[in-house]
């Protein structure tokens, strides 16, 4: 089975080398690697341009945005150019173990109503203790419309495994049917998109994991299937389009996806995180408020797709809800949350 992987960049040349050669590395027979250069000025389009001319035991094609076009875009590109029945996309500071494809296809396959298989991810950085810490083996949908990375931060000792079902899979490494992903992508004014381009980066894995439940794929975790993601482990990475991105489109996700009955019995614990978000964009990134508040002009985009959502959809949003949803652990959540204000905690893209 065809296998194509969808690597985004942009300006981390520093992270192409170990991750091109993790997945030239893979075991499974039919593969390919597509790299996405989101415009780097950083050296990238060099050094793809030599790895291409390299031997290789896999097929390597670069895509070259004359523009950022965001994670979504690249993925929306890529997926455009290419035909493997299944997808693998891909952060570039991701590693994996050469028998991540091959085990993740597995899983995928043994049931025809999974769409996603989310792999095992791991820091690259190990913990005080020397032993290695879980990035994400999964995501879990919170009362607080907050979405977290199952088990992360906590030590990798036996506690996550066992394969099972999952909300979905953080879009740092994830393995996708594509008969889902065409599936589950937008039709509506006049475009064909799979990842939504007006969420650019950051939550889009999140609206990709509701959408498929609400049009009835299932995802599935695979704790053979491994590999390491630097998050975490590369320092402060805060920015203003970053933190813009992040507090808008949590709520543009929620306008899109969600049980509106639902979500107004929890209102006062999203209403009570989101003006803490807020305070904390004040405090640490103050730039990034106006243009925070600028991204909500999208919500009559999503209620747009909102509307072609619910008109395709297999399961109702109170399914999907009531499925999903676990409950929000406010007080741990606001001790984080204060050592981010403090200054004590770095801030970290995907």
């Amino acid at each position: 089975m065809k296998v194509t992987v969808i690597v985004v960049s942009w300006n981390t040349a520093e992270l192409l080398g170990a991750c091109l050669r993790a997945f030239d590395a893979q075991d499974h027979d039919d593969l390919e690697v597509v790299v996405v250069d989101n415009a780097s000025t950083d050296g990238s389009r060099q050094l793809l341009e030599d790895a291409v001319t390299r031997e290789r035991r896999h097929r390597l094609r670069v895509i070259h945005e004359p523009t950022n076009r965001g994670f979504a875009g690249a993925v929306n590109d890529a997926l455009a150019a290419t035909d493997g029945p299944v997808v693998v996309l891909s952060n570039v500071d991701v590693v994996p173990e050469p028998d991540l494809v091959s085990r993740a296809v597995a899983a995928l396959v043994a049931d025809e109503r999974r769409g996603t298989v989310a792999p095992m991810l791991l820091r690259t950085v190990p913990g005080r203790d020397g032993r290695e810490v879980i990035d994400s083996t999964g995501h879990v949908l919170t009362s607080a419309r907050l979405v977290d990375n199952r088990g992360e931060g906590e030590p990798a000792d036996g506690r996550y495994e066992q394969p099972g079902p999952v909300f979905g899979a953080s879009g740092a490494l994830v393995v996708h049917r594509r008969a889902m992903l065409e599936d589950i992508a937008w039709r509506g004014r006049g475009g064909h998109e799979v990842l939504t381009e007006d969420l650019f980066a950051f939550f889009e894995d999140v609206e990709l994991d509701w959408r498929a439940r609400l049009l009835g794929w299932e995802a599935w975790y695979e704790p053979t299937a491994v590999a390491r993601h630097q998050r975490g482990g590369a320092g402060p990475r805060r920015s203003v389009q970053v933190e813009a991105l992040n507090w808008a489109n949590r709520l543009l996700v929620i306008a899109t996806c969600d049980d509106r009955r639902s979500l107004l019995r929890v209102s006062p614990l999203v209403l009570a995180t989101t003006l803490l978000k807020t305070g904390e964009l004040l405090v640490s990134v103050p730039r990034a408020v106006v243009p925070a508040l600028r991204r909500l002009g999208g919500l009559r985009a999503a209620r747009g797709r909102r509307q072609e959502l619910l008109a395709r959809a297999r399961r109702t949003p109170r399914e999907v809800v009531e499925r999903w949803v676990e409950p929000f652990r406010f007080g741990a959540w606001v001790r984080t949350w204060w050592l981010r204000v403090t200054g004590r905690a770095p801030g970290v893209a995907r």
